[in-house]
């Protein structure tokens, strides 16, 4: 195989309460993700990691692969990498690239991860290709430090939006990297800047721009918002449809 794809859901979510295994027409948000991952190809292997009972037993039912992920890399400390590293050595020494795919986002788009996947083909000086939208205007520049009792006073800078400077936000959709450089950089025996985002991806990172509708679902309002756009019907052109459609 080519790829893992790494499909990574874990309980004890703060924001939503088991936001992956919350109901989206009638199927679980995590399903979403999942037959994305099982679509992308006969080059792509899918391996589920998750800690959630109901995504263990619904593997069980479909025949697909997965992992259950130890306590100690599903705590609120755990970082990702750790998840990774453990599908790596157990499903994916032998995959050139690794996929990661978040369970709590249900709007998918293939055509993303092919991209992602053919520039990393044609550029061996890249380790990672993150997805990234621009941000409009929940833009930092617009933005106050929390306080409930008094706004904080702040220089205004930018008035219109279009005078605002570009800025981009990585939107959780499509996240491919280099297996070997990776684990061996988890593992201790390739040194590299820690401290600074993504750096144990590689020393290039590919921010891959796009407009499309993604919904990380990380509060009741995403929920309710993905709900209303899938059962609307109403689809961006491209987004992900093949073998699983939306409702």
């Amino acid at each position: 195989m080519k790829v893992l794809s790494v499909v990574c859901a874990r309980a004890g979510s703060k924001g939503l309460e088991n936001k992956c295994i919350k109901k989206i027409c009638d199927k679980m948000v995590v399903e979403y993700s999942i037959n994305y991952s099982l679509d992308l190809g006969s080059d792509v292997k899918t391996v589920v990691s998750t800690d959630v009972e109901e995504i263990v037993n619904y593997c069980d039912k479909n025949k697909i692969s997965y992992l259950r992920r130890s306590p100690e890399i599903c705590t609120d400390e755990s970082k990702i990498d750790d998840a990774l590293a453990d599908a790596i050595e157990k499903e994916g020494k032998d995959c050139k690239y690794c996929s990661l795919v978040y369970g709590n986002i249900p709007i998918r788009y293939v055509l993303l991860f092919s991209q992602a996947l053919e520039f990393l083909e044609e550029h061996d000086d890249y380790g990672l290709v993150v997805s990234m939208q621009n941000v409009e205007k929940y833009h930092p520049d617009w933005m106050f430090d929390y306080n409930e009792e008094l706004l904080p006073i702040v220089k205004e800078t930018h008035y219109r939006r279009q005078n605002l400077p570009q800025k981009m936000l990585p939107d959780g959709h499509t996240f491919l990297f280099k297996t070997k450089d990776f684990y061996k950089k988890y593992k201790g025996t390739i040194s590299f800047s820690r401290g600074y985002m993504y750096a144990i991806f590689g020393t290039k990172v590919k921010p891959m721009l796009n407009n499309k509708l993604i919904i990380d679902i990380d509060t009741e309002k995403d929920l309710k918002l993905a709900e209303a756009i899938l059962e609307s019907k109403l689809y961006l052109e491209g987004s992900y449809t093949k073998g699983h459609k939306y409702p």
